[in-house]
């Protein structure tokens, strides 16, 4: 029996900001322990993340898109 899991978590790098002040929004995979990054190339105001929930709050202008981009599928 294969127990492997897929874990999937979204994140910001407040770091790091574009020239409109906006923070990109990380996708990390972990499966059998190796762990994937990469940007999603969606990009948000920080102060917008709810990084429990892990999705845009309004009033982000591209709040309702983004959290469809972002929603896993089970």
């Amino acid at each position: 029996m294969n127990n492997s899991k897929l874990n999937i978590l979204f994140y910001l790098n407040r770091r790091t900001k574009n020239k409109k002040d906006k923070s990109v929004i990380f996708c990390r995979l972990t499966y059998n322990k190796k762990r994937k990054q990469f940007s999603t190339g969606l990009f948000i105001n920080p102060d917008q993340w709810n990084s429990k929930q892990q999705y845009v709050k309004p009033p982000e202008p591209d709040s309702k898109y983004i959290n469809s981009q972002l929603r896993v599928h089970s």
